[in-house]
């Protein structure tokens, strides 16, 4: 029987840049409970100051004034 082999299943695999990526992508902030912009939730999920978590949002594509929803 041939057996398809996967590969292992390990965060390890995934790199930095993309965990950080997928975190920045999907951050909403806990203070707001309709939409907020996005780096709110950026500065709230990686405790950094305005000025940084908008630059973190610029850094993968992402529009820090857009308007998310918790």
């Amino acid at each position: 029987m041939n057996e398809i082999a996967t590969p292992p299943q390990d965060v390890s695999s995934i790199p930095d840049e993309e965990l950080l990526r997928r975190a920045v992508k999907s951050a909403r902030s806990w203070r707001y409970r309709g939409k907020h912009p996005r780096w709110t939730g950026v500065m709230d999920a990686f405790a950094l100051g305005s000025t940084f978590a908008m630059q973190l949002c610029r850094r993968f594509g992402l529009n820090p004034d857009e308007m998310v929803k918790r």
